[in-house]
């Protein structure tokens, strides 16, 4: 087994750098996810969606206020405002708005790292070393292991690969995927990159990881299909993903396996993310409603027992399979 005491990061350290109490840390990655929630949700969704998708947003809004002053002063159809904001919620201009505002995670966990805690980067794992190599890798270990994911399903019948989808907007998957690029990275800074970093200056690296993949768990709690097993399963996410962080001593790595696996699930295979519903995707995956345990349901597959399975395999290989690095990088 790895030995994660000796991992680069956690020898890492700034002069001057400031420890606060436990309950400050908590404190800081709550109000970043609420506080970026509005941000990367409401106001850049809304404002996305009034410009690509301008006539189904005044032709609902015109349908509430219409039906509102119909029913007389002070009132307003609930059912039209309802779907207007369904609608908002669903359209592409949502989406790639959504993606794209998660980088004020990004400005205020490196805030917080450089200004408040006084730390440098490089202990939050952020270092131009080998940075390319490790992305480029931990883009293949995502698509590795969501696609394992998806052919466990299909194996057992939990669900049907159907294909090439044959309606593919290129144009609008490349600027998703960018997006993607800044979610995986958004998440994966400020949950390893701050958080379990800011934990293990004051307790063991293993409750570090436990902790900050509890957090990141907890964080899907209001997502649609959220059941126990797809909280279980985001959970093991977070321990793998914590505990690449440690071996490799760099956040790169995780950012883009976070960043492949929610793209391929989603727009390669047409799954839904996390229980978001995909609107394209280059191949054609259906779930069996019945099988939901397997396939993960409406949450998407990384919610059923075939991620469970898989991220059991990928908890294993970061914990046992030997390193071919024989020098650890110097604490700075």
């Amino acid at each position: 087994m790895f030995n994660f005491a000796t991992s680069p990061l956690l020898a890492r350290h700034t002069p001057g750098e400031r420890v606060f109490r436990l309950l400050f840390d908590f404190i800081v990655v709550w109000a970043i996810a609420i506080f970026s929630s509005f941000l990367v949700g409401f106001v850049p969704g809304v404002a996305a969606t009034v410009i690509l998708g301008v006539n189904g947003f005044l032709s609902l809004f015109d349908a509430a206020l219409s039906s509102g002053m119909s029913g007389g002063a002070g009132t307003v159809d609930s059912t039209a405002v309802a779907q207007l904001i369904e609608q908002i919620a669903q359209s592409d201009g949502y989406r790639i708005a959504e993606l794209f505002g998660e980088a004020w995670i990004v400005a205020v966990a490196l805030f917080v790292c450089l200004a408040v805690q006084r730390r440098s980067l490089s202990t939050m794992g952020i270092e131009r070393k080998d940075a390319a190599k490790r992305y480029g890798i931990g883009l293949l270990f995502g698509v590795a292991l969501c696609s394992g994911t998806i052919l466990i399903s299909c194996l057992t019948r939990a669900s049907t690969f159907n294909g090439y989808s044959g309606s593919v907007r290129y144009l609008f998957l490349a600027f998703l995927f960018v997006g993607y690029v800044i979610q995986g990275a958004a998440e994966e800074i400020l949950i390893h990159g701050l958080f379990m970093t800011s934990l293990a200056r004051k307790m063991r690296w293993l409750p570090s990881v436990l902790v900050s993949a509890l957090i990141f768990s907890l964080l899907h709690l209001g997502n649609s299909g959220v059941t126990l097993l797809s909280l279980f399963n985001v959970f093991l996410f977070g321990v793998f993903l914590g505990l690449f962080v440690l071996r490799t001593g760099s956040v790169f790595g995780a950012a883009a396996l976070h960043t492949a696996w929610n793209f391929t699930e989603g727009y390669l295979f047409g799954c839904s993310v996390s229980g978001i519903t995909s609107s394209a995707g280059v191949f054609s995956v259906t779930a069996d409603a019945t099988r939901s345990m397997t396939n993960g349901g409406a949450f998407g597959p990384e919610g059923g027992l075939a991620a469970t399975m898989i991220l059991m395999l990928a908890l294993i290989a970061v914990l046992f399979f030997p390193s071919f690095r024989k020098k650890t990088d110097p604490a700075d």
